[in-house]
Formats: C-alpha cells, structure tokens, sequence
C-alpha cells in the first residue's frame, strides 16, 4: 500500500499541514522539526504525489513544446525539428523537468483552437517550434505561461526567439554557387509565407546583388500550396535557358529537387548543381552526397530551454532574440564550372 502524507504526520506527531510544510523546506516550521519529518519519511519510504507538490508550488514540472503540423508526415519525425528537441530535452533532463509534446494539425490553428496544454494548464512554460501565424501566437502567449519561439519570429507579441542567420547563410550559399561558376540559379521553397523561407529568398537575392548579377523571380519557385512530392518542383525546367544550379530552402526540398532532376534525365551535379540549407543527418550518406549551410540545432534547442527555464525561475519575463551563425558545408552535389 502507498505511504501517504497522513502516515507521516501520524507517526510524526505533527498535522498533516505540518508535515507538508517540512518536507516541502517551508521557513515556518523548525529545522529540527524539519529534519525529523525527513527521516521519517524516509524510513516510511514516502514518495510526494508530484501532482499535490505541483498545487503546492504552483509548478508542474513540465515545459510543453507546441509545433503543427502542415505535411502528412509526422511533425516531430522532421530532421530539422528532431534534432532542435534533442537539444531542448538534453538541457530539461539537466534541470529535471519533464518535456511534454503537443502537435496540432493546421485546422486546428486557422480554428484558433487552445492547445490542451495551455487550457488545462498542465506545463510552466511553452516552447513554440516552427511556422505559426501571428494572430495564433498572441493567443498562446496571452493565455499561456511563459513562452519562446523556434525557427520563427515577430515583433508583436513580445517574444523571445531563436533564430539562424537565414539571410547571410543563404546568401553565402548562392555566392558560393556564384563563384563556381552558376549563372542561372534557381530558388525551390515551401511556402513564401514562412518566415524562414521569405529570409533565405532574401539572401538568394543579396548574393546576386552583391555579385553584379539580377535575381529572375521567375526562377524563384515556392510551393504555395504545399503540394506532396516534387512535381512542383518541375517549374524550373520550363525556363529558358534552363538554369544550371539550384539552392532549395531546405536539405529536404534540395532532395526533392534532385530527385525531379534525375527522373527528367539530368545529371547532378554534371548538368545541374544543387544546393541545401539546414545539414540534417541524410545530406551527408544522399547520393550525391549535398552540399549545405550547417546549423547548429541542437544547440538551438538547448539555447530556447535555458532562457525559457531562467524566465520560470526568476519569474522575470524577458525578450531575446538569438540568431545562431551558420557554415557552408561543401559535398558532392556541386560542380565547380569556371
């Protein structure tokens, strides 16, 4: 049978309410009494139900994460995102907190549903992770605890962010493909409405500006209306001349974009380049290997739990925005044509 408070404070000699505030480091019962009700505790072998310790300190214990999902594949099985909660649930374990998941499906967004979570009030502090729209956000971070954004940003509500410097990383990619030779780069990307995608286009376009070249829009493809497979990524073949390079949003649509180029009889990198951004695991073992703009994800993750805890903690809120630097990581899937 489970040893309950009411066994301690028997055996103690102590209420109930006694017992609680000692074995709790209340500053209003004695520090021999204190140390009493611990050994008696323990000798009982007493284990404090986390759900009446959470109602005594006004905390869970449990930090949510909240993403959506907008494809048919699992969320949390993206190797992007995967690798951003390895890093926020390696700094929880350290700080002995409990990470809870909650995936929403779009409708459920553009409903501007409550997440369970958040209604129930069953974590103290959210981690909100990848594309959300704003009028979503201000809801959460009206009625939530407190919380911090992943892979997205806004000016309103006032919100702490963790970022990577999409722009420069982009715009260092395309240079690069600039300075080996390409003329006619295309830009594949999920959806313009994506802040992350909108900031790469912007550094697809500040490399041609800075290398005396003019960014054709009608080489710039998004998948607006996040079709599955790469079919709309074909887009890039109707042009004339075809362009010789392509830099993808994402290692995942990079991947897409080689697999249409394949399939439509043309050799990467031999008759096109292709070129990724994030370095998820499978760029490096992806026939040919692809060249990409490293992140580090994991440190990402580990960056939002921290501040996020710090805020819990002190119950200070504040607002940072971090923006992680990236790297060009140079494979198989570029051709160097000068």
């Amino acid at each position: 049978m489970k040893i309950t408070i009411y066994e301690v404070a028997k055996k103690a000699g102590v209420s109930i309410s006694t017992a609680s505030k000692a074995l709790n480091d209340r500053k209003d019962v004695g520090d021999a009494t204190k140390e009493r009700i611990r050994l008696i505790a323990k000798e009982l072998s007493y284990e404090p139900s986390h759900f009446a310790r959470a109602l005594a300190m006004r905390k869970t214990g449990n930090i949510g994460v909240i993403t959506v999902r907008y494809y048919q594949a699992p969320m949390l099985t993206n190797p992007f995102y995967s690798k951003i909660i390895e890093g926020i649930e390696e700094e929880l374990i350290t700080a002995n907190l409990n990470l809870v998941t909650n995936v929403l499906r779009r409708e459920q967004v553009e409903a501007m549903e409550i997440p369970k979570m958040v209604k129930e009030k069953s974590v103290d502090g959210i981690i909100l992770l990848g594309h959300m729209p704003g009028d979503f956000v201000d809801m959460i971070v009206d009625k939530a605890p407190p919380a911090v954004m992943v892979d997205n940003a806004m000016k309103n509500p006032p919100i702490s962010s963790i970022l990577m410097d999409n722009v420069e990383g982009s715009a260092r990619a395309v240079e690069y493909l600039i300075d080996s030779g390409h003329k006619r780069i295309a830009y594949v990307s999920g959806p313009s409405s994506r802040y992350s995608f909108l900031q790469r286009a912007e550094g697809y376009k500040k490399a041609h500006l800075a290398r005396g070249l003019k960014a054709e829009e009608r080489l710039m493809i998004f998948n607006e209306k996040e079709e599955a497979g790469y079919g709309w990524t074909s887009g890039i073949l109707n042009t004339e001349p075809r362009p010789d390079a392509v830099f993808a949003c994402n290692d995942v649509h990079a991947i897409l974009a080689i697999n249409m180029l394949k399939d439509n009889g043309l050799s990467v990198p031999d008759d096109v380049s292709v070129m990724g951004f994030d370095n998820i695991d499978l760029s490096e073992h992806f026939i040919p290997s692809l060249s990409t703009v490293d992140i580090n994800k994991s440190a990402m993750g580990s960056k939002a739990a921290q501040i996020l805890v710090d805020i819990i903690n002190t119950k200070k809120n504040r607002v940072e925005n971090i923006v992680f630097p990236t790297s060009i990581v140079v494979r198989n899937s570029v051709k160097k044509r000068n």
